[in-house]
């Protein structure tokens, strides 16, 4: 409780947005390697990071946001290439994922919300109506880029303002509309067969922007509109695993999927996902069920 309150009053005395365009000012900003690099090794070291797997050393980066985006190596995440398969777009944890009944999808034990006030669209929550969900958790140490979960054209995003509250597990777990009161940036992927997926990014404390690969937009600017909702044109063709954003630092990915789409429910809240592993399919593949129910939340 004190937590909670504590992070309202800072709110108001400090908005979290002008905390994370500080942030921001200082994590683009150029540092000679005597001083970046001390700074990189603690990081990589408190938070576990797998270096091995970054394209380039340590030494390579000239700031902070470099090191956050940093690209992998070729060939050390295997995207499925199964026809019907959806795969991860991110490498992060299961937080919850399940059903959208009717138009709710589940947040937290006891806390939910409708898809139109997620996506800020009642009309597009509509394509999503007896769907399914998943939320996914990237932690400070997680690969930050962000790639498609199948082959498609993105043919819109919209940008919705919002606060820039943490989002850890007992944050989620704390605020009960964390991700409706957040900003957040939701790429739309057309599929033949699939239809249209919502990929939506939540920004977050100290995330100081989320940025697109496929178009000129990034959030959390002194430019960045209130509001806006943009047609892609022509539409931008995208690989499954293609990439199509990152953040500057940790955060969540919600993704929303039409009815048809069926999730792999043998996954466990909690659990470890890397990008490319195989989330779910669509059509008349086989896909292991087990218990319908969707999982139960990070604690």
């Amino acid at each position: 409780m004190f937590f909670r309150i504590f992070l309202r009053v800072m709110d108001l005395v400090l908005p979290e947005r002008m905390l994370s365009r500080l942030f921001g000012v200082f994590a683009r900003l150029p540092l000679p390697a005597f001083l970046l690099l001390p700074l990189l090794r603690w990081y990589v070291k408190a938070f576990d990071v797998e270096m091995s797997e970054a394209r380039y050393p340590l030494s390579y980066y000239g700031t902070f946001v470099e090191f956050f985006t940093r690209p992998l190596k070729e060939g050390v995440r295997h995207i499925d290439e199964a026809p019907s398969s959806v795969i991860s777009p991110v490498d992060g944890r299961v937080y919850t994922y399940g059903h959208i009944d009717e138009e709710t999808i589940v947040q937290a034990k006891g806390i939910d919300y409708t898809i139109a006030e997620l996506l800020a669209d009642k009309k597009q929550a509509e394509t999503f109506l007896n769907g399914s969900f998943m939320i996914i958790y990237l932690s400070p140490r997680d690969y930050h880029r962000i790639h498609s979960p199948v082959a498609g054209e993105i043919d819109a995003y919209r940008y919705i303002p919002g606060t820039l509250l943490p989002v850890n597990p007992p944050s989620v777990a704390m605020f009960p509309r964390l991700f409706v009161e957040n900003e957040r940036l939701t790429s739309y992927i057309q599929h033949p067969q699939a239809g249209c997926v919502a990929l939506v990014k939540v920004g977050a404390t100290n995330v100081g922007r989320i940025r697109l690969s496929y178009e000129d937009f990034v959030t959390n600017t002194w430019t960045t509109p209130k509001s806006v909702h943009t047609p892609v044109e022509p539409a931008a063709k995208v690989e499954k695993g293609g990439e199509v954003g990152m953040f500057e630092l940790g955060s969540t990915v919600i993704l929303l999927f039409e009815e048809g789409v069926t999730l792999n429910t043998s996954l466990q809240a909690g659990e470890m996902l890397q990008l490319g592993q195989v989330i779910g399919h669509f059509g008349d593949s086989e896909v292991d069920n087990g218990d319908a129910e969707a999982a139960t939340e990070v604690g």
